[in-house]
């Protein structure tokens, strides 16, 4: 959403779901990102009161903030408190154990987490990666195989007022078989 204008893609969408209209919005922090972007915080809150104001505007509010520091992250948690459903951050891999619901009704949890490989490193076969961390050589990055692990939450949003009535994070490996079928997830 804080990208120039003319960048590929959109901020912000609005979809039907069953139960509600949804609005997902996406903003990236500054805090050590590059490139250094607009204001996340003065963007969402802009883009929440256009949602807000609209014929139609939906019941739910996801925002997705990417961002590399907890203390950003919590910052806009804080700053949308309220006017939002739900808040989970993205982009440093770990999955965070700070998921709560915000005095206001917003529910939050700093870092979903990563969903990949669960013998890696970011998703990396790990070897590469530790020969250019000892090295300081350009190295092939291949992406790792075998077994996953799927990082995020479940938040369960009251309809009627917007506001967030649970969150819980959600971690499971996920085994790949030996003919590349993944099992485990045919319920």
């Amino acid at each position: 959403m804080n990208y120039p204008p003319d960048t590929p893609g959109q901020g912000s969408v609005v979809l039907d779901a069953t139960k509600a209209r949804v609005a997902v919005l996406n903003a990236q922090g500054r805090t050590f990102m590059n490139p250094p972007l607009e204001n996340p915080f003065l963007a969402v809150e802009a883009e929440v009161a256009r949602l807000k104001a609209s014929d139609n505007p939906p019941q739910v509010i996801f925002l997705d903030f990417h961002g590399e520091t907890t203390s950003e992250k919590i910052t806009m948690g804080r700053l949308m408190d309220g006017q939002i459903s739900a808040m989970v951050g993205t982009h440093t891999h770990v999955q965070t154990a700070d998921e709560q619901i915000f005095e206001n009704g917003t529910a939050f949890l700093c870092d979903g987490g990563m969903c990949g490989p669960v013998v890696s490193i970011l998703g990396r076969e790990p070897g590469p990666i530790i020969d250019r961390a000892r090295l300081s050589t350009p190295q092939r990055m291949p992406v790792a195989g075998g077994d996953v692990r799927l990082c995020g939450a479940v938040i369960d949003v009251d309809i009627a007022t917007g506001k967030a009535a649970g969150i819980e994070r959600y971690s499971e490996v996920v085994r790949i078989e030996e003919a590349g079928k993944i099992s485990g997830l045919e319920q």
